[in-house]
């Protein structure tokens, strides 16, 4: 009887796939595998298995060079960078400076390409050698070492020969892991490229799987068909433990959730009753919206402690996290206040809020929460909490979830009101250039400002910083600028700081990064 027990727990200790396979569960999938086309974390973690950058950041949130050897700045436009030698791409040809040279002004210039956010700045790159590039830029830059991290490097001669569709079909990078079949909907499948320049990862063959269903993930990994699943539910934790065939890592993150609202419409705001006006374009109506949400709730009901609340946007973890800011307190019955101070009391004694029309008459405050179901840690939930508690005050709010990859074209377009989402970097310049600074017309700022956020203060504050070399003043130009917009201008309401969570089987050894990244060449076989 104890032999047999014995056996037993050998075999439970051994419930990863097995062998030289890994098989890892994503709660999305990638949208393309062309490295320059799709700014968004999962389809960046598929991605970095083929592909690599010059530099890129640790876990410890610390830039670092990989396919670049050193970098230097010649002149506050001009950097000189090394590039390291006998690097092979996947077809075993030789990565060169001009393949370099191509990568970043491809994913500075694309118009196509979701990286001008970071290297939009740089308007040439010139060959010195065979291992070395002279990079300008239009304006100072002086966190261009990092914003390569999102500049992966391709081979030009393979890419000119298929061109950008053949490309994205069959991809050919530097990275630890080759390309062997791609369905978009459900799974990609890699090979160890034996000849990485790198440390070789422990598993031969990956497949990365698209599961969106937190409990497909979950019942994948304890009958051991999967070896690490993302995004493992708070709500799955225990049984997860229980079961003596995986247990869950956590990683405390940098992803805030956050709810954001029009700030630029007055009337037609699409999540609002037709005619209505938007009371959102008023940073009280803004604040009242924080004052009625009960992060602490949702935090501890909903996300299971698997969560930290968020008193701003970045987390201490960047620069530019002010020690100025607090949160509003949870505050029901002044929020409601607030909004009737507005005008948008109840008149007619039902005691919901109205909203005034263009008209001159008035209608109930509706109000439609726009939200992902299937991108962030019970996003669906929280949403529809957030509706109870705007309820609560008299806002007759309702839920819209929906996939990604319909919510996310959505937003971009501006079909909403207010909606609930989440952001994750490690780049505090890239965050603010992003999401707090105005939209210009080149897409270099404001590309993921959907709501339109508008200060002129911060606008200058965050180029400013964006120009500045020392450390000490870029973090005192960030903060400057983040105790405008949080607190006074309440350009964004945060929630909270997702733990990044997977489901690990016996036998593997893998912790999760704090940017969300999941790589499979980073877990090793005990």
């Amino acid at each position: 009887m104890k032999r047999l027990w014995i056996i037993g727990t050998f075999i439970l200790s051994l419930a990863f796939a097995g062998g030289d396979k890994l098989v890892v569960a994503y709660q999305g999938g990638a949208v393309t595998l062309d490295p320059h086309m799709r700014n968004e974390t999962t389809t960046l973690s598929w991605q970095h298995h083929i592909f690599e950058t010059p530099f890129f950041y640790n876990r410890e949130g610390k830039v670092v060079p990989v396919l670049a050897t050193s970098i230097k700045n010649v002149d506050p436009n001009t950097w000189i960078m090394k590039i390291r030698k006998g690097v092979k791409f996947h077809d075993g040809s030789e990565m060169t400076a001009e393949d370099v040279a191509f990568s970043i002004m491809r994913a500075a210039t694309d118009p196509k390409s979701q990286m001008k956010g970071y290297v939009g700045k740089v308007n040439q790159v010139n060959v010195i050698d065979d291992y070395t590039v002279e990079i300008k830029t239009k304006i100072p830059d002086p966190l261009l070492p990092a914003h390569l991290d999102h500049a992966a490097i391709i081979p030009k001669a393979y890419f000119e020969k298929v061109g950008a569709e053949g490309f994205s079909k069959h991809p050919i990078g530097t990275g630890p892991y080759k390309f062997v079949e791609w369905l978009n909907a459900d799974h990609l499948t890699l090979v160890r490229f034996e000849d990485y320049w790198g440390q070789k990862p422990d598993f031969k063959n990956v497949v990365l799987k698209n599961i969106p269903q937190g409990a497909t993930r979950v019942a994948g990994l304890l009958s051991g068909e999967i070896d690490i699943a993302e995004k493992v539910l708070p709500q799955d934790f225990a049984r997860v433990e229980r079961s003596g065939r995986a247990t869950v890592k956590q990683t405390p993150g940098v992803r805030v959730i956050y709810v954001a609202m029009d700030y630029w419409r007055e009337y037609g705001s699409e999540g609002l009753p037709k005619g209505a006006k938007n009371p959102f374009l008023d940073p009280q109506a803004r604040k009242a919206i924080y004052m009625a949400i009960d992060e602490e709730a949702i935090v501890k009901k909903i996300m299971g402690g698997a969560a930290t609340v968020a008193p701003q946007f970045l987390a201490k973890i960047h620069e530019g996290y002010s020690p100025n800011i607090h949160r509003f307190p949870y505050d029901p019955k002044a929020a409601r206040r607030l909004l009737e101070d507005l005008g948008y009391g109840d008149t007619n004694g039902d005691g919901w809020l109205e909203l005034p029309t263009k008209d001159g008459g008035r209608v109930p405050f509706e109000l439609r929460i726009d939200s992902p179901n299937d991108r962030y840690l019970n996003d669906a939930q929280i949403a529809q909490a957030i509706a109870s508690m705007l309820r609560d005050i008299g806002i007759k709010a309702e839920v819209n979830a929906v996939p990604k990859k319909i919510f996310f074209p959505n937003m971009t377009k501006g079909d909403f009101t207010l909606y609930m989402a989440g952001w994750g970097s490690m780049d505090s310049i890239n965050t603010m250039l992003s999401m707090f600074h105005s939209k210009d017309a080149e897409g270099l700022y404001g590309r993921f400002n959907r709501e339109h956020y508008h200060n002129p203060k911060v606008d200058a504050l965050i180029e400013q910083a964006a120009q500045t070399f020392d450390p000490g003043e870029r973090n005192d130009l960030l903060v400057r600028a983040m105790d405008i917009a949080m607190p006074v201008d309440i350009a964004y309401v945060p929630l909270h700081y997702e733990n990044v969570i997977a489901g690990v089987a016996n036998g593997i050894e893998f912790t999760p990064r704090p940017d969300e990244y999941l790589h499979a060449y980073e877990a090793k076989k005990k």
